[in-house]
This record gives C-alpha cells, sequence and structure tokens, in this order.
C-alpha cells in the first residue's frame, strides 16, 4: 500500500493544504518546532483510516476555528490501482459524518480497512502502563481493520451489550417493585444467546492475535535489547463455559445492572523472564516492548492482507535511544512512514547515506 497524496480542509490549522508524497521516498519526515502542525498532519491520515482521531473523541475539535465542516482525502494505491478515499465532518446546520471511496458514499464499518495504519504515539505507553480499557482499545483499532468479522462482531457486541444491560437494570427495578419478570427473563435469555454469539466471535480473534504475539514477540524484543529475556502475552477472558459463566453470574449482573463478564472486561498481561511488568519492569523494558508490539504489530498487518500499512510515528524518536532508533528504522525500511520531529540533525545522523529520506518542514 502506497499514499500517494494528501488533502486537507478546514482540518485544525490547515485551512488549504495538499502534499503528495515522492515515489522515490519511503520515509517523510515532516520537522518544525512544536505547535505548528506536524501531529495534526498524522492525525489527518489517521482519521482518513478509521474515521476518528487519537487525539480527541471531540468532532468539533476537528474543524479548523469559524468554520462549519472538515475534509480530509487521500490518494492511494495498492498493486498499480489508485484509489480516492475521503472523511467529512459537518457541525452546522447538524452534525454530521460522511466516509467516501472512489466518490462513493458509505458506513464507517465499511470504509474501515481500506487505509490500514499503525500508529506510534509516545502515549502509546499508556497501553502498558494504565487501566485493561487501553488494552482492549488496542486490539479492537488493529483487529477492525484487518479483519471484517472482528469489526462486525464488535458492533453487535456492543449494541447487544447495551441492550442487554438496560434490561438488567428493568429486572432490578421491577425486582425492588414486586412487578412480574417473567416477559423480562425471557427476553434475558434472548440477550444471552446474541451477547455469547458476538462475544465468542471476539475472544476467538482476540485469542489468535494474542497467540501470533507469543510467536513472534520474545524474537523481536531480543533484537532490539541484545538479550535472551523470555517475553509472553497472556489473554485473561472468561474461565469456564460462556452460557454458564453467564448463569452464574446473572444475579450479581441484576444486582450491578450491568454485565460483568464478556470481551468489555478483559485483558493483556505482558511478562518479562516471567514477571509481570507492571510491578517489575524497568522504563526502558517498557519502551523496548512497546517498540516491539508495534514490530510486531506490523508483521501481523503483513501476514493477514498481504501489504504493509502505513506507518505514523509522532515524536517517536526523541523517547528512543540511539540504538533502539537505529533500529527501528532498519526495520520499517519496507513500510512507508511518516514522522514527525523537531530535529532534523538526529534523523540525518541515523541515516547517513539519506537515500530513503524526505525532509519537509512544517511552520
Amino acid at each position: 500500500m502506497k499514499l500517494r497524496k494528501l488533502q486537507l480542509e478546514n482540518f485544525r490549522n490547515y485551512n488549504r493544504h495538499e502534499y503528495e508524497f515522492p515515489e522515490d521516498k519511503k520515509i517523510t519526515i515532516l520537522v518544525g518546532p512544536n505547535g505548528k502542525g506536524k501531529t495534526n498532519f498524522l492525525e489527518a491520515i489517521y482519521v482518513l483510516s478509521l474515521g476518528k482521531s487519537f487525539r480527541t473523541i471531540l468532532q468539533d475539535d476537528l474543524i479548523e476555528w469559524k468554520f462549519e465542516y472538515m475534509r480530509c482525502k487521500c490518494k492511494t494505491e495498492i498493486d498499480g490501482e489508485e484509489t480516492s478515499l475521503e472523511v467529512f465532518y459537518s457541525n452546522y446546520p447538524r452534525k454530521q459524518k460522511g466516509f467516501k471511496k472512489n466518490d462513493v458514499s458509505m458506513k464507517n464499518s465499511e470504509y474501515i480497512g481500506n487505509l490500514i495504519t499503525v500508529l506510534f504515539h509516545p502515549e502509546d505507553l499508556n497501553m502498558l502502563y494504565l487501566s485493561p480499557s487501553y488494552r482492549r482499545k488496542y486490539l479492537n483499532i488493529l483487529l477492525s481493520q484487518v479483519d471484517k468479522k472482528y469489526l462486525e462482531a464488535l458492533s453487535k457486541y456492543k449494541k447487544t451489550l447495551k441492550q442487554r444491560n438496560a434490561l438488567l437494570h428493568a429486572i432490578r427495578e421491577a425486582k425492588f417493585t414486586n412487578k412480574p419478570m417473567d416477559n423480562l427473563e425471557k427476553d434475558l435469555n434472548a440477550w444471552d444467546t446474541e451477547i455469547m454469539e458476538f462475544g465468542s466471535m471476539i475472544i476467538k480473534k482476540r485469542v489468535e492475535f494474542t497467540q501470533f504475539l507469543n510467536k513472534n514477540l520474545e524474537k523481536i524484543y531480543q533484537s532490539i535489547s541484545s538479550g535472551k529475556e523470555k517475553v509472553e502475552i497472556k489473554y485473561h477472558t472468561i474461565k469456564g463455559e460462556y452460557e454458564a459463566e453467564l448463569i452464574v453470574r446473572r444475579n450479581r449482573d441484576i444486582r450491578e445492572a450491568k454485565t460483568t463478564l464478556g470481551p468489555h472486561r478483559d485483558d493483556l498481561k505482558f511478562f518479562i523472564d516471567n514477571k509481570e511488568i507492571l510491578s517489575s519492569a524497568s522504563r526502558g523494558e517498557f519502551r523496548t516492548l512497546l517498540l516491539a508490539i508495534k514490530l510486531a504489530e506490523i508483521k501481523f498487518i503483513k501476514e493477514k492482507t498481504g501489504r504493509n500499512p502505513i506507518l505514523l510515528l509522532d515524536d517517536v524518536f526523541s523517547e528512543l535511544d540511539r540504538k533502539r532508533g537505529e533500529h527501528l528504522l532498519k526495520s520499517i525500511k519496507d513500510c512507508q512512514t511518516i514522522i514527525t520531529t523537531t530535529d532534523r540533525k538526529s534523523f540525518e545522523k541515523l541515516d547517513k547515506e539519506g537515500e530513503n529520506l524526505r525532509f519537509v518542514k512544517i511552520g
């Protein structure tokens, strides 16, 4: 996959902007002071990939001040075939969101997967440090881009979960007021059947990815660290049979008026030398592990889709020492990559020949 052209209209600080990516340079480096729009450039590509930002959940934040809409467009090339993609947001006279491929409108679920990206951002460390929700979000973003069945199951699961939780709340209220619950309990059985179907698919796909990581991550980690560390990932999910566990949890679910087990409560655990990283890893080990995960992610996407993703690296080299920086540049040589930095000289040192780099001044 190649990104050929990017066009922005009223996106953040880009009123009208067009950039053509050179065919002879795989790595584009955006150089400039902080606050001038380097990350906005990456964000626009991410929006074209997933239909949403990695920095905000508010649609209005992406629209340039004083304007009522924004539009991101790009041209991609796969196996010599050119495709145009477009994402449109409007906040007046009503909020709208639109997606187009070759000028044909489509749903977000149909659109995702046309431009596959891997984002490497300093805040990605949150995925390792913070709550399980960050790790579930990571899994959802990655798997939704490469597997339509996963994306469909995830969408249906979220809707079913919302309905089941509303029903649990209704049953709890009925219990308090001594109202008949026969019909409500029949409805709950029906929702249980649906949530098991979609939840099982999500868990299956996540387990497959975890198995892929366990097969590949250790070797990648060791190539970065030059050590012999044992690296392992465990996916924590439902221990027993899904249906049996739902039945066991039913009274608790009614009492709390929410579904207390399922893929929306699952987690990934990371171990180095049999020790969970949250309690034992150094900051350097965290950074090495995150870099290894991102490189494994690229390999996973290539295996699933047959093509390399577009890499978006936002000021990550300032977080890496020279050794890790050189390893990263070497590892991504086959991928089209857009990088932001304030320090051009550091890249000139990392890639002395500079044959694969295109520097673009921002601001």
